[in-house]
């Protein structure tokens, strides 16, 4: 085994899901991480406070295993740093979903999340940007397509509750009440109702 693929084999043993993709903007190798968040390993727990989003849920169940690829990698001799904060971008650039179906880690659902087979839309994604040499898993690239997991399928469609939600695409980004960016009435109101409803894979924290 090559440290590359060392590398992606601590990354597998740390997290539910992990994949590799170029961000088109840098051209920059991303190591894409995906922990499934359950009410047990809640990591939709966000808070807003003094203008910023606190991301609680993150802080709690995925730092640890971020710190500990990062010292791995480093160990290894290359670069390693976290894209955004706690490798989560509230503000969408670089853009996660994007980078986790350019790594084969799932089609993009028509309620917008990354839908993975045994996993549906339940994965929560972080990233990490390294000059290891790292081969891109998956097709390589994000393209806009219709996922074969939600043909016939309009259940997350009918369960938005502000009826933004069209398939692949938000109406209104700003409406939607599970965005974590921003100032909406104040505080942050998350909302999974699109995410609940939709039948592919298990919410099932999987064994440490």
């Amino acid at each position: 085994m090559n440290e590359a693929e060392e590398i992606i084999d601590r990354a597998r043993s740390l997290f539910d899901a992990a994949g590799v993709a170029i961000e088109p903007a840098t051209g920059d190798t991303i190591l894409v991480l995906g922990l499934v968040s359950t009410p047990e390993r809640d990591l939709d727990d966000f808070a807003a406070a003094g203008g910023r989003t606190i991301l609680r849920g993150f802080i709690r169940h995925a730092k640890d295993k971020e710190d500990a690829l990062l010292d791995f990698i480093r160990g290894k001799g290359y670069s390693a740093e976290l894209v955004g904060e706690l490798g989560y971008s509230p503000s969408g650039r670089p853009n996660l979903k994007h980078l986790a179906v350019a790594a084969g880690l799932g089609f993009q659902g028509k309620n917008t999340l990354v839908i993975n087979p045994q996993f549906g839309p339940w994965l929560r994604f972080m990233a990490i940007r390294t000059d290891a040499p790292l081969a891109t898993s998956g097709p390589g690239r994000y393209t806009r397509e219709e996922s074969p997991y939600c043909e016939g399928c309009q259940e997350c469609i009918k369960a938005c509750p502000v009826s933004i939600l069209l398939p692949y695409r938000l109406r209104n980004p700003d409406w939607c009440l599970a965005a974590v960016s921003g100032e909406r009435r104040g505080e942050l109101a998350i909302c999974d109702k699109c995410v609940v409803v939709c039948p592919v894979g298990e919410r099932k924290t999987p064994a440490a």
